[in-house]
């Protein structure tokens, strides 16, 4: 997984949905200014009705695209930015000075992506916009006020002096984008390296497991495959799904600690040693969760209560919704491998049979969502355990 794509990707969406609300707010701000204009508290001609309601359509649009479709990609950006652009130059073209500030909120608008190439686009399309505004307005009669009624009025008195405020103030936005672009560069950047390291020792520690419980085989990679499984259908993003698969890996890392004598006993174990068995989720929790990076935090949670039970009765006596929902999907998928595969002390279950006792435990040991989900995904995990066989 390409975390740097993942985490840029993550934080575009996160921006573009800040973006959304502030165009909404915007609406109101708009809507309030058609309501004052009707109460007459302040007297607007009646052009900038249709032009209000225009601007309100383009101001909606990122909450249709981001909200409602949930389609985020560059091109929208471009186009919503361009709108917002164009319909600021409208705006100041019919309300003139009333919205002065509006030539500016474009390149506002663009400091939100952090990202040097969408601030010089819309600054670069703002300056013919703003010319483009004044001459309107001076068609229209916008303004009837000196100087702004002559031509020269307009390019000396309105172009020029809107156009130098306008490049001093993306002057000083374009340098905070640089900066911030830089920063969040290198702090991406810095999580790559820490998730990459976090995923070379869960590698390393999962070798470490295998080694010390020969007998499971490939069990590690097949608890690993079945809760992405699961993860997905719960429909987790793409980045959530991958790091919940990677830490399933470490679900059974605090058995490190158990005796190999207890580990492989062929007999039924003892009261006593059965409660030794139990104290491997501590352990495994007590490994991980002081480890930086958040894969580590997930893997301290999934390997501190993938025993618990949805009624209650598991080794922590966590119920229901109380067990992390990633310690209930591996839960599924460790029960499951465990009933399929042949151990010292018993042989392995009929594929079918192990789906049957999953299904019974709905309600009891399991999620009874995450069952339904076994249920239908159960063609994938026959496949995932005919791809990872025993090694015999």
């Amino acid at each position: 997984m390409d975390v740097v794509c993942d985490s840029v990707k993550e934080y575009y969406q996160d921006v573009n949905a800040k973006l959304a609300l502030i165009c909404r707010i915007m609406i109101f701000l708009m809507a309030l200014v058609i309501i004052l204009n009707y109460m007459h508290v302040f007297v607007i001609n009646s052009i900038i009705y249709p032009v209000l309601l225009f601007s309100m359509a383009v101001l909606f649009l990122p909450t249709i695209l981001y909200h409602y479709l949930h389609v985020n990609n560059q091109l929208l950006q471009y186009l919503v930015l361009t709108l917002i652009v164009f319909m600021s130059g409208l705006l100041y073209a019919i309300l003139s000075y009333h919205v002065i500030i509006m030539l500016i909120f474009p390149v506002v608008v663009a400091c939100l992506y952090c990202d040097k190439n969408s601030f010089i686009y819309t600054s670069l399309l703002g300056i013919p916009v703003i010319v483009i505004s004044h001459f309107v307005a001076y068609y229209l009669h916008i303004v009837p006020d000196e100087p702004l009624i002559t031509l020269h009025g307009v390019v000396f008195y309105g172009i020029l002096p809107r156009l130098i405020e306008y490049l001093a103030i993306s002057i000083i936005c374009y340098t905070m984008t640089d900066k911030i672009q830089n920063l969040i560069g290198s702090l991406t950047q810095k999580n790559n390296e820490l998730y990459q390291e976090q995923k070379s020792l869960i590698m390393t520690l999962s070798q470490v497991t295998e080694i010390q419980s020969k007998e499971t085989g490939q069990h590690i990679k097949r608890v690993s495959e079945y809760t992405r499984i699961l993860c997905e259908g719960l429909n987790m993003n793409e980045q959530e799904i991958d790091k919940v698969t990677l830490a399933a890996m470490m679900h059974d890392i605090g058995k490190i600690s158990i005796p190999k004598e207890i580990l492989e006993k062929p007999s039924r174990l003892t009261e006593e040693e059965f409660n030794i068995i139990k104290t491997h989720v501590v352990t495994g929790r007590n490994l991980l969760k002081d480890t930086q990076g958040e894969l580590m935090q997930i893997s301290a949670i999934i390997a501190y209560e993938h025993h618990e039970k949805w009624d209650g009765s598991g080794y922590l006596h966590k119920k229901g919704e109380e067990i992390h929902l990633y310690a209930r999907c591996v839960a599924i998928g460790d029960v499951f491998d465990a009933l399929v595969s042949k151990r010292v002390y018993k042989d392995a279950w009929d594929i079918n049979d192990a789906k049957n006792e999953i299904i019974l435990q709905s309600g009891h040991h399991f999620d009874p969502n995450l069952v339904d989900i076994f249920v239908r995904s159960f063609d994938r995990f026959i496949e995932i355990y005919q791809k990872y066989p025993d090694d015999n």
